[in-house]
């Protein structure tokens, strides 16, 4: 089949964006084949550098022949050559040096060089000097290079060149883990040795609870419903994410002797990955079955401990009413705090009978002598000479009735009708009779001598 007819066999087979193509062709290009091939290719190559990653990656699939992988990977590598114009042996010759010249290279200078497309080493060498050169560079080597060390027999012997190593990078990033520049936290080595290294025993949680009525899987936090076995061992703390005061939060502790590792609640603090310490732990609990806990770093201050700690966060407490779970881990032995003692003794609470009869719980202490001196003193205030003294107008008293001389009481009548009560008129009649009607004072008036019988007697 003649050449001439190939475009034209080629245009019935084109469909999509290569028909776009074919027709946005001259006249002249439309009829030949070697355009029209060009053309359709050309959206579809990749820069050299696709080109060889594609053949340095490439391996043997289970489903294919040693043939057909060998095919492929000639494919791979002459359209690696036809993108880098690798035609002749020095131009081949090049492309390797380049790719072996990069393969010793950070990754930064790497990039830089494809973007600027060298083609031959030397080339390479003097835009990776500027490079470094102009991001401020240095060529140190390693510290342990520098140290002098005696060759051993073995070491004599002649062995492969040593291959260089890259160049460090001086970029200042801190790893959010061990806090050293350098790296990240996804290449921190410390990481890495402690995640490599065995789960060490888990921690046991012996903290155990009678449930009386209904089982309740969300803990009511709203209240103080706790238990009365709990109360002996509560207290008040404060937690937070930082060492700012502002930033902490009340929460309601229990010292829980019976669990080697602390928790508290999630939604007590903005927990997040910076507060995160990147460990976790394995919890035992009376079901006998592991739970992974993950460790935060809070600031806690209480009566039994101060400072930083790793706490397990979970979403909920197995007591109602606690938001904290003090273990072992924290407290140590301590159980309760230390008692303090105050010179001069805080009240709390007024007491209530001193409020309610402050005349039987004077503010001053009475004194025997005083109490002596206070019993045999007259005290016109509750009779009826106060209101002589004091001024005050009250009603008439009403004297009781007596059986031996009903004649002797006196009767006083008072004006209803006037807002004026009639005053008691002070008369010593009126005094003799009240006393003679008062039945408490009626042993008084037996006990009673005449002076004459009183001097005899004596």
């Amino acid at each position: 089949m003649a050449k001439e007819v190939w475009s034209i066999l080629l245009q019935c087979k084109l469909t999509g964006k290569a028909q776009e193509i074919y027709a946005a062709l001259s006249l002249e290009e439309s009829l030949c084949y070697e355009s029209i091939k060009t053309a359709v290719l050309s959206p579809h190559e990749l820069v050299p550098e696709a080109y060889r990653q594609k053949f340095r990656t490439f391996k043997k699939m289970s489903d294919k022949t040693f043939v057909e992988f060998a095919r492929e990977k000639e494919t791979l590598f002459n359209r690696w050559c036809k993108a880098s114009n690798a035609v002749d042996f020095n131009t081949l010759s090049q492309l390797v040096l380049i790719e072996e010249f990069k393969n010793s290279l950070p990754d930064r200078i790497v990039t830089y060089l494809n973007e600027q497309k060298v083609g031959t080493l030397a080339e390479a060498a003097v835009l990776a000097d500027e490079f470094v050169l102009s991001h401020k560079q240095t060529f140190v080597s390693p510290r342990y290079e520098s140290r002098s060390f005696t060759p051993s027999a073995s070491a004599r012997r002649p062995s492969s060149p040593p291959r260089p190593l890259p160049l460090r990078s001086t970029e200042e990033r801190e790893c959010f883990y061990c806090h050293q520049t350098g790296h990240v936290k996804n290449d921190c080595f410390m990481l890495k040795r402690k995640l490599s290294q065995p789960s060490k025993r888990p921690k046991e949680v012996l903290l155990v609870r009678t449930l009386v009525g209904p089982v309740s899987l969300a803990p009511e936090m709203e209240g103080d419903n706790l238990e009365p076995c709990y109360k002996p061992f509560m207290l008040d703390g404060l937690v937070s994410l930082s060492a700012n005061a502002l930033n902490q939060c009340p929460v309601r502790i229990l010292r829980d002797t019976g669990a080697a590792q602390s928790f508290i609640l999630s939604e007590v603090l903005p927990f997040s990955n910076d507060s995160l310490s990147g460990s976790s732990v394995l919890v035992q609990g009376i079901e006998m079955g592991f739970v992974s806990v993950p460790l935060h770093e809070i600031h806690l201050s209480c009566d039994l401990a101060n400072g930083v700690f790793k706490v397990g966060v979970r979403p909920s407490l197995p007591v109602r009413g606690v938001t904290f779970l003090l273990g072992n881990d924290i407290a140590g032995g301590k159980v309760m705090p230390v008692l303090e003692v105050l010179e001069r003794p805080e009240i709390l609470q007024p007491d209530v009978l001193a409020q309610d009869f402050p005349e039987v719980f004077p503010v001053c202490v009475v004194t025997r002598a005083q109490a002596r001196s206070l019993g045999e003193a007259v005290v016109l205030s509750d009779t009826l000479f106060a209101t002589e003294l004091t001024g005050q107008t009250v009603s008439p008293p009403v004297f009781p009735q007596s059986t031996a001389e009903p004649s002797v009481q006196p009767k006083v009548q008072c004006d209803t009708s006037t807002k004026e009560t009639t005053r008691l008129p002070m008369i010593r009649s009126n005094l003799i009779a009240a006393q003679k009607d008062d039945v408490t004072l009626v042993k008084c008036f037996d006990a009673a001598l005449a002076p004459e019988s009183a001097k005899n007697k004596e």
